[in-house]
């Protein structure tokens, strides 16, 4: 999914930097009238491969004064004369506008920017992200086909690599290949060049003659977001699921499979808003928690199991995933109940109380297909959210709602709640290990 979303995002670029109306439009290609010389110029032009020195460009009545002051790249705008004076590399005219050979017209590479700014690109910080990625459309859905509103994503503070890992692909490194394009005594050239800067007398070369192009795509997404179905399933239908080419196969018919989960573990609510995992958020993914058993049969899905929990925190945890399904099946039956109770008997008398328990039987299936234990607090939220449009339902028919079912106490970390979800009982603190919750809450 990566990779054909960050391509369409390229094709955007590369279409701000064309001209106004794109490579069709004249005023797009005003070096369309120029004889090739007339900007290539230096040695080896003979053979098809000279350069374009700053010369080329700043006299003869073109751009004298350095191009415009200011660009637009996409979202980005900067500085455009003298762009990159006093850094480490200082880039030249050739270095970002390109063309491929022939008459194609010349365009400005982003290869450039992603080359000259490869430490905040690799960062992932957020804030050097949407430096250029300032609209998200680029990447809206998950494997699932879950939409995902960028611009409401609480967790771009974290970091964009939240979710889009490895976003550097290749090195910055040049090998000798591309040399052997323009030089053809590579000894000779070793001997003169090892260990030494070569940038300034490569100013009219377009980046990308030497160092390799694309080097920022998303190469890895997180397992939340794009889910590979050989990674819980190894064989289905009597077919073995292999990792390449696996997934494409399957979600060819199960498209909309493990997409409440996503759902949840996102935040991605059915009505509006976006409450993530704090598990998400702390960098769990599905790999994290859904791991092999001790013993699995080939044909056995791999699930979440309690002893990923003992595993990262302490043997105690390995009850408290099962606190969670228990608390979660009690209150999605007494919910399921409370709306089928209304349904009876509000539903009936008004099209508003029929839309608010559509509303209601919405938020309460999310939790139930999508498994409440990937996002407790979210859960249980919508599960009082779905009571509260039942008893709106009534509301609006002039009934008065029944009592609602007893949810027990909100989970939130930190509280006890969180991990005792199994049930709306009353605890008794003389039977908990003292030593151990004054552990878990980091009192001495």
């Amino acid at each position: 999914m990566g990779k054909s979303l960050l391509t369409l995002a390229l094709a955007v670029l590369f279409a701000a930097c064309d001209g106004p109306g794109g490579a069709d439009d004249p005023t797009a290609r005003p070096h369309a009238d120029q004889t090739c010389a007339s900007c290539h110029a230096g040695p080896r032009g003979e053979r098809g491969r000279a350069t374009v020195p700053a010369a080329s460009c700043t006299t003869g009545g073109c751009h004298e004064a350095g191009g415009p002051e200011e660009v637009s790249v996409a979202a980005v705008r900067f500085p455009h004369r003298d762009h990159g004076e006093g850094g480490e590399i200082e880039p030249s005219c050739a270095g970002c506008h390109t063309h491929n050979a022939g008459e194609d017209p010349l365009v400005a590479s982003v290869d450039a920017c992603a080359l000259c700014h490869i430490r905040e690109v690799g960062s992932g910080d957020a804030q050097e992200c949407r430096l250029c990625h300032g609209e998200y459309e680029h990447a809206e859905l998950t494997s699932q086909g879950v939409t995902v509103a960028h611009s409401e994503l609480p967790w771009l503070e974290i970091g964009c690599v939240r979710c889009h890992y490895d976003v550097v692909a290749g090195e910055t490194d040049v090998t000798g290949q591309p040399c052997r394009q323009c030089h053809e005594d590579m000894a000779a050239l070793n001997e003169r060049a090892v260990g030494r800067d070569l940038h300034p007398i490569h100013s009219g070369v377009t980046c990308t003659s030497c160092h390799e192009a694309n080097i920022h795509e998303v190469r890895a997404m997180s397992s939340v977001v794009d889910l590979v179905c050989s990674d819980c399933h190894s064989r289905e239908h009597e077919v073995r699921i292999v990792a390449d080419g696996g997934s494409g196969l399957c979600t060819s018919c199960h498209a909309d499979v493990h997409s409440a989960q996503q759902r949840l573990v996102l935040g991605v609510r059915p009505d509006s808003g976006v409450t993530p995992s704090a598990k998400f958020l702390a960098g769990i993914t599905c790999r994290s928690c859904h791991v092999a058993p001790r013993v699995r049969r080939t044909d056995q899905p791999v699930r979440g199991q309690a002893e990923a929990c003992a595993g990262c925190h302490s043997p105690e945890y390995r009850q408290v995933l099962e606190w969670w399904r228990e608390g979660l099946r009690l209150r999605v039956a007494a919910v399921q109940s409370y709306i089928e109770a209304a349904d009876a008997t509000a539903a009936p008398a008004s099209d508003s109380a029929r839309a608010l328990l559509g509303d209601a039987q919405e938020l309460l299936r999310l939790v139930a297909e999508g498994g409440g234990q990937h996002n407790l607090e979210l859960s249980d939220q919508l599960l009082r959210d779905a009571v509260d449009h039942v008893r709106s339902a009534y509301v609006v028919t002039d009934r008065r709602p029944p009592a609602s079912p007893d949810l027990g106490r909100e989970p939130h970390m930190g509280l006890c709640s969180y991990c005792h979800y199994e049930s709306t009982r009353m605890w008794n603190l003389r039977d908990m290990p003292e030593d151990f919750h004054r552990t878990v809450l980091g009192e001495p």
